[in-house]
C-alpha cells in the first residue's frame, strides 16, 4: 500500500508538471502564430506597396485614424533588428530577411507542436493508471 502511495505521488508529480509543460508551449505558440501574422502582413504591404504604381498610403495613426501620404522612397526598408535598433536595406533585402523569419519560426512552432503532441499522448496513456492508483488507494 505504501509503495502504491509512493508511486501515485511520482505518478501525480510527473503529470502535474508535464500539464504546466503544456501549458508554456501553448504560451510560445501563441506567440509565434502572433510573430507570424507580423511577418505576413509586412510581406502583404511590402508586395501590395511594389505592385502599386501609385505612391499614396494611408498611415495609422491611432484610434483607427488614419493620414493619406505619398511614399517617397519604396527601394529601401528600415527593418528593426531588435535592442531598439534598426537598419536600412533593399526592399529585396527586407523580404528575403523577412522570408527567412517566417521558415525559422515556422521549424520552431512545428517542433514545439510536435512536442506538445507527444506530450498529450503520454498524458493520455498515464491518466489510467494514476486512476487506477487513486481507486487502490479508497478501497
Amino acid at each position: 500500500m505504501a509503495q502504491d502511495n509512493e508511486k501515485l505521488e511520482k505518478l501525480a508529480a510527473e503529470l502535474n508538471q508535464l500539464q504546466q509543460e503544456m501549458e508554456m508551449i501553448k504560451q510560445q505558440l501563441e506567440q509565434l502564430d502572433m510573430s507570424l501574422s507580423e511577418i505576413s502582413s509586412a510581406q502583404l504591404t511590402l508586395e501590395g506597396i511594389m505592385k502599386n504604381d501609385t505612391k499614396e498610403t494611408m498611415v495609422p495613426i491611432g484610434a483607427g485614424c488614419f493620414i493619406i501620404t505619398e511614399l517617397k522612397n519604396t527601394d529601401e526598408v528600415v527593418m528593426g533588428i531588435g535592442a531598439d535598433i534598426a537598419i536600412k536595406q533593399s526592399t529585396e533585402s527586407t523580404e528575403r530577411t523577412l522570408k527567412k523569419q517566417q521558415n525559422e519560426i515556422e521549424t520552431v512552432r512545428n517542433s514545439l507542436t510536435q512536442k506538445l503532441t507527444e506530450i498529450t499522448k503520454y498524458l493520455n496513456e498515464k491518466r489510467p493508471e494514476a486512476e487506477a492508483l487513486m481507486q487502490q488507494q479508497q478501497q
